[in-house]
C-alpha cells in the first residue's frame, strides 16, 4: 500500500521504500490524501501551477506519476481522488491507542521528523500555500493533542522513562504538551506500572533536581515585572537543551503570568493561528470575540485585518500575558512588524514577549529586525551552561545520603561530559535520574535537533560540512581546502563563508589569555592564525555519523599530506584509520623523536621543589558567582564559595592551552605558593599525537624560566620553549595539598600563570595563597565577599523537571 508521509517532509513510500516522483506529484497526492473528495483536474491545476500551461503541467505530472509504477489516476478521469493509500499520520494516531514498550515508544515517536508539511511551503498558488499553511496548523494541534493523552498515560501509571521520551521530542520538534491531563483518560487507558521495561527507580521525586541559575533566574524575572509599566521583549537564547522554556515557564509561574505558546514561527499565518486558538481557550465560548476568533482560524482574511482581531482579543483577556515564542533563529524578518504590533495595542494587563532563539539578538534576521523597531523595550539574556556549584546543589538535594566529597566529584564530571546542558546532563545521569554509571552516547533529542538544522541547508554546503566533520579539533583554510577534494576545494572560501554566516562553524584564534579576577579574555599581542572549528561537538557528531565509511577514508588519507610537517602525530592518526599502515608508522617515528628532544639531560634526578599531600576540603569564602566564560575549548567559573572551577568543552582534537594570570602583590625575596585543588577527570588525547605535552594543570611565575607540572602519572621533566617544566605527581579525585616555591619576582606586578591543556578535565582549586593572601579571593569587593549564599530554589509546583531540558 502507498504511505503519504505527512510527519515531516513530505514523502511517498511503498513497502518501506521511498517513491521516486517530483515535489509536485508529492503535492498532488498530500492535497488529495487530506481532502478526501474527489477533486477537478482544471482546480488542481490552478493550485499548483500559476502559468497558463497548468493544466498540460497537470497532465505530464500524472504520466510521470503512472511512469513511476503508481497507477493513481486513470488517464480519463476528469475528477481525480484516492483509493488504498495511508498516511504516516493516520499510523501513528492508531499506534498511540497501543500500550507501548520503551523500543516501541521510541520507535512511535521516531516518527515525527519534523513540521508538518515540510517541503510543501514553497510550491503552486497563493491559495495552495495558504491551504498547506493551515493544514500544517491543524497537524500540528492533533500531534500536540496526541502526544499529551500518551503523556498524561504513562505519567499516571508513574512511567518516567516514557515521560522522559515523549518530553524531549516534543520540545525538540517544538511542540508543548499539555499541562493537565484530558478528562476522558479513564484508568483503562494507563498501561500498567512497573513492566519488564521500566528502569527499577522512578522519578517520583525527579522534581526535586533543579539546575538553579540565581543570576539569570533573578535577571528574568526583573524583566517581566518592568512589563508592568510597558510591555517589554526578551531574547532568550542558548544552543539546544540548555533549559530556556523551563526558565521562562518558572519565572511565569512564580509571577502569576497567563502563558502562550508559539510553536511555529516560520510564518505570520502559523503565528496568528497559534495566538488566536489560545485566544479562544481562554475567551467566553459563547462571547462575539471568541465567534470572530473561529471564523479567522476556518476562514481567513487579510492578514492586517485577522492581526487586528488577534491582538485586541489578547489585549482584552485582562491578565498578565506572556507570549512565548519559539525557533526564532529561523523565523524570517518579515514576522517583525506583526510582533510589533503586538506590543502596541492597548492592553488591560501587562504584556511581554519572549523570543527563545539559538543565537544572539544581532545574529537571527528576526530579532534584529524586532531590535530596530523597539528600541528599548527589547532585552537580551543569554543563558550559560550550567556550572559545577549548580549541578552540585541539585545533586545534594537529591542524594543526601552521599557525601558531598563524592557529589562535587560526580558534579564535577558530569558537567565536563555535559558540557553543561542540562538535556544532556540527563541523559547522562540515566533514564531514572540516578547517580552511578553514565552512558557515553550523545542524546537522541539533541543528535534530532541538529539534523532538522542539518536538513534545511543546501546539499552542497552539507556535503562540505560532512567532510569537514572528520577533522578532529581546530583546522586553518589550507586543511580544509585538502579534507574538501577535488569537487568542493574551489569553492572553500564560499563554504567557509557560509557555514560561518549559519553558524555551524565559528572562527577561533589560539594564544590570548584570561585575566584574573574579573576573568577577562585578551588577545594575543601579536595576533595569531585564524581558525576554524565547529560550534559544538554535538553537531560534528552529527554529521559525521551521516558520513559513509567511503568519504571518511578518502578524507583521512587526503589529510594525512597536509598535516605531515605540521603535526605528525596527528597525521599519523588518520593514517592508521585511512589503512594506510607504512605512512603511519614513518610519521609515528618523526613524531616520538620530536617528543624525546623535549627531554632534559638531567631529568628525573633533579628532586621537585615542591611537597604535595592530601588535603581537607578547602575554606567557603562567600563570594559573588562568576561565569562561566568561554576560552581556547574551556569553560572557567567561580563559584559562590570562592572557588575556581574549569572544564574542557569535550571537542575531540588537540588540546589548547588555557591560561589565567593573577598579578601578584608586592613582596621580596624567595616566595611559596600554597595551592589546593583537586582533579576529577583528565584525559590529554595522547592517542592523537598532540605536539605540546598536555597536563591538567601548570604554574609558572612568569619570568622566573620555571614551570610546575601537576599531573596524575610521573614523568621526566622537560623543556618547552626557554621554560623547564618541573613534573609533581597529584593523586586524583581528592582535595590536594602542594607548596611551591619560586624565586624572587623581578619587579612589582609579577604575574603568576595558571595553564590547563587536556582534551577532558574538571578540575576545581580552592585555594591558592600567596605570602598568606588567597589569590582567589583577595581581588573582590570585600562588601560582597561577605554577602551569603542566597537560599536554593525549589521548582515550582506542579512543573516537572522534564521541562527543564527545553
Amino acid at each position: 500500500m502507498l504511505t503519504i508521509h505527512l510527519l515531516g517532509h513530505a514523502h511517498l513510500s511503498r513497502g518501506g521504500q521511498p517513491v521516486p516522483v517530483s515535489a509536485k506529484a508529492v503535492a498532488l497526492i498530500t492535497y488529495l490524501s487530506i481532502e478526501k473528495l474527489p477533486q477537478h483536474r482544471e482546480r488542481l491545476a490552478d493550485l499548483l501551477w500559476t502559468t497558463a500551461e497548468a493544466r498540460k503541467n497537470l497532465r505530464v505530472e500524472l504520466a510521470r506519476i503512472r511512469t513511476a509504477g503508481l497507477n493513481l489516476f486513470p488517464a480519463s478521469r476528469q475528477l481525480l481522488y484516492l483509493e488504498n493509500v495511508t498516511t504516516d499520520f493516520d499510523l501513528w494516531q492508531a499506534r498511540a491507542e497501543q500500550d507501548m514498550n520503551q523500543a516501541q515508544l521510541s520507535d512511535w515517536l521516531a516518527m515525527l521528523r519534523g513540521f508538518p508539511l515540510s517541503g510543501l511551503e514553497d510550491l503552486g498558488s497563493s491559495t495552495f500555500k495558504e491551504w498547506v499553511d493551515q493544514q500544517r496548523w491543524i497537524l500540528s494541534q492533533q500531534i500536540e493533542e496526541g502526544l499529551s493523552r500518551v503523556y498524561w498515560r504513562y505519567a499516571r501509571a508513574e512511567q518516567a522513562w516514557a515521560l522522559r521520551l515523549i518530553a524531549a521530542r516534543a520540545d525538540t520538534l517544538g511542540f508543548e504538551l499539555s499541562t493537565e491531563a484530558p478528562e476522558d483518560l479513564s484508568p483503562a487507558d494507563l498501561p500498567a506500572p512497573g513492566g519488564e521495561d521500566t528502569p527499577p527507580a522512578e522519578l517520583a521525586q525527579v522534581p526535586e533536581l533543579h539546575f538553579g541559575r540565581p543570576q539569570e533566574e533573578q535577571l528574568l524575572e526583573r524583566m517581566l515585572r518592568e512589563a508592568e509599566r510597558e510591555p517589554q521583549v526578551v531574547v532568550l537564547h542558548g544552543p539546544p537543551g540548555i533549559g530556556k522554556s523551563y526558565h521562562v515557564e518558572r519565572a511565569a509561574a512564580r509571577g502569576g503570568w497567563l502563558t502562550v505558546r508559539v510553536p511555529d514561527t516560520r510564518s505570520s499565518r502559523l503565528v496568528l493561528a497559534s495566538l488566536a486558538q489560545s485566544a479562544l481557550r481562554e475567551s467566553e465560548a459563547g462571547g462575539p470575540e471568541a465567534e470572530a476568533l473561529r471564523r479567522l482560524l476556518l476562514a481567513p482574511t487579510s492578514l492586517e485585518e485577522d492581526a487586528v482581531k488577534v491582538a485586541v482579543a489578547l489585549a482584552r483577556l485582562g491578565r498578565p500575558l506572556l507570549l512565548v515564542f519559539d525557533h526564532v533563529h529561523d523565523a524570517p524578518a518579515e514576522l517583525a512588524p506583526l510582533l510589533t504590533f503586538l506590543t502596541q495595542v492597548p492592553s488591560e494587563g501587562p504584556r511581554a514577549l519572549v523570543l527563545l532563539s539559538r543565537q544572539q539578538a544581532a545574529q537571527a534576521p528576526l530579532t534584529r529586525a524586532l531590535r530596530a523597531r523597539v528600541g528599548g523595550i527589547c532585552r537580551e539574556l543569554e543563558l550559560p551552561p550550567l556550572t559545577r556549584a549548580s549541578v552540585q546543589q541539585a545533586l545534594e538535594a537529591r542524594f543526601a545520603a552521599q557525601p558531598v566529597r563524592t557529589l562535587h566529584g560526580e558534579a564535577a564530571r558530569l558537567v565536563q561530559r555535559s558540557e553543561g546542558n542540562p538535556l544532556h546532563l540527563l541523559s547522562l545521569l540515566g533514564s531514572a535520574g540516578e547517580s552511578g554509571d553514565q552512558a557515553t552516547h550523545f542524546p537522541q533529542a539533541v543528535r534530532d535537533s541538529y539534523g532538522m538544522d542539518i536538513d534545511g541547508w543546501p546539499s552542497a554546503l552539507v556535503e562540505a560540512m560532512i567532510r569537514l566533520s572528520a577533522i578532529y579539533g581546530h583546522f586553518d583554510r589550507r586543511v580544509a581546502r585538502a579534507a574538501l577534494g577535488e569537487g568542493l576545494a574551489a569553492s572553500t572560501d564560499t563554504l567557509l563563508y557560509e557555514a560561518l554566516e549559519r553558524h555551524i562553524l565559528r572562527e577561533t584564534e589560539t594564544g590570548g589569555t584570561l585575566e584574573w579576577p574579573g576573568l577577562t579574555l585578551r588577545p594575543s599581542p601579536q595576533g595569531a592564525e585564524t581558525l576554524y572549528t565547529f560550534a559544538s561537538e554535538g553537531l560534528r557528531i552529527a554529521l559525521a555519523s551521516r558520513s559513509p565509511q567511503l568519504i571518511r577514508q578518502d578524507v583521512r588519507r587526503r589529510l594525512v599530506p597536509a598535516l605531515a610537517d605540521s603535526a605528525p602525530g596527528l597525521a599519523a592518526y588518520y593514517a592508521r584509520r585511512g589503512g594506510l599502515t607504512e605512512d603511519a608508522e614513518r610519521l609515528q617515528r618523526v613524531y616520538r623523536a620530536g617528543l624525546q628532544g623535549q627531554q632534559l639531560p638531567d631529568a628525573g634526578r633533579r628532586p621537585a621543589s615542591g611537597s604535595s599531600s592530601p588535603a581537607p576540603e578547602p575554606q567557603r569564602v562567600p563570594t559573588p558567582p562568576h561565569g562561566p566564560v568561554a576560552a581556547q575549548g574551556y569553560l572557567v567559573s567561580r563559584d559562590n564559595s570562592g572557588w575556581l572551577n574549569i572544564w574542557s568543552v569535550g571537542r575531540y582534537g588537540h588540546p589548547q592551552t588555557l591560561r589565567l594570570h593573577l598579578s601578584l602583590p608586592p613582596g621580596s625575596g624567595e616566595a611559596e605558593l600554597h595551592l589546593v585543588w583537586r582533579l576529577d577527570m583528565f584525559s590529554g588525547g595522547e592517542e592523537l599525537g598532540p605536539q605540546q605535552l598536555p597536563f591538567p594543570l601548570r604554574v609558572e611565575l612568569l619570568g622566573s624560566g620555571t614551570a610546575h607540572v601537576l599531573t596524575r602519572t610521573a614523568t621526566s621533566d622537560y623543556l618547552e620553549g626557554e621554560v623547564r617544566h618541573t613534573i609533581h605527581e597529584a593523586a586524583t579525585e581528592q582535595w590536594m595539598e602542594h607548596h611551591l616555591t619560586f624565586p624572587a619576582p623581578a619587579a612589582d606586578g609579577a604575574i603568576l600563570e595558571l595553564s590547563v591543556r587536556a582534551l577532558d578535565v574538571a578540575l576545581t582549586l580552592g585555594a591558592l595563597t600567596w605570602q598568606g593572601q588567597n589569590l582567589l579571593v583577595a581581588a573582590s569587593d570585600p562588601a560582597l565577599r561577605s554577602a551569603q549564599r542566597g537560599p536554593h530554589l525549589l521548582p515550582q509546583p506542579g512543573l516537572p523537571l522534564l521541562k527543564q531540558v527545553r
